[in-house]
């Protein structure tokens, strides 16, 4: 994923949590906001209670190169992943599935408000 699309100033990642809006499932949280921009921007969160950081950098690594491949099929929005303890049990293709599921409530939830 190319530098552009990286959310990375706090205060930027904290508006996009204040605006509330969120989808999740048990793997992942995925706060969102619209954004200004004609792209979409994503920053990547994990605790330290998962593991050590050799295992938080590699998790990061799989959703930016998830998030990769769906860039051009979401909408141009603001978005925070929270990538929770219950992720580690999943392969690559699963957490592949269980991301665009979350995208997929996502635009379905903005088309409806």
């Amino acid at each position: 994923m190319k530098k552009k699309y990286r959310l990375k100033k706090s205060h930027d990642i904290e508006k996009v949590v204040k605006s509330k809006k969120s989808v999740g499932n048990k793997y992942y949280a995925i706060y969102y906001m619209s954004n200004e921009l004609p792209y979409p921007q994503i920053a990547i969160s994990i605790s330290r209670k998962f593991g050590n950081a050799v295992k938080r950098n590699y998790h990061k690594r799989v959703v930016r190169e998830i998030m990769r491949e769906f860039l051009k099929e979401i909408p141009n929005y603001a978005i925070l992943i929270v990538v929770k303890k219950m992720a580690e049990e999943l392969s690559f293709q699963e957490k592949k599935e269980q991301i665009w599921q979350l995208l997929k409530k996502l635009s379905k939830q903005e088309k409806g408000v």
